[in-house]
């Protein structure tokens, strides 16, 4: 996973399991709210199903419904690798954990480890900034006093 991007949109008030998988595709940016009825919430949904039973699924074991190319089908599982839903494990394609919510803690804990290495990194760049500032203050001290 290169990038996680998350948009806000109001989480629905439908206890239908569909409008939910609707919600996530929108908030990983995965589907449009114009289109009407993406291949992306069908895909997220078998996933969810098959990741109750524990299975993966290829890409041509995926119950949707259209007909799609293949490579289409790809290119749609490889969005959901991007994002970190979905994982691939030689010819099977799983839902990151074993339910949505395993799913969704697991990249909630790639954030924070990538939050905590940003703010390790940012700990250490003013630390060298602030030892840069010092350095030139004393060569600016030494060359005014040199040149007294």
């Amino acid at each position: 996973m290169d990038r996680i991007v998350i948009r806000f949109f109001e989480r629905p008030d439908s206890d239908e399991p569909e409008e939910i998988i609707r919600w996530f595709c929108r908030v990983f940016g995965l589907s449009n709210p114009e289109e009407k009825d993406p291949i992306e919430e069908q895909i997220l949904l078998e996933f969810a199903r098959a990741a109750k039973k524990s299975d993966g699924l290829s890409s041509s074991e995926l119950d949707i419904d259209t007909n799609l190319a293949r490579s289409t089908i790809i290119y749609h599982l490889n969005r959901f690798i991007e994002v970190g839903l979905i994982v691939k494990k030689g010819r099977k394609y799983y839902l990151r954990g074993s339910e949505m919510q395993k799913a969704i803690e697991e990249i909630e804990y790639d954030i924070e480890r990538e939050m905590r290495r940003m703010l390790d990194t940012a700990k250490e760049f003013d630390r060298l900034m602030s030892t840069a500032e010092k350095k030139k203050g004393r060569q600016m001290a030494y060359r005014s006093k040199k040149g007294d």
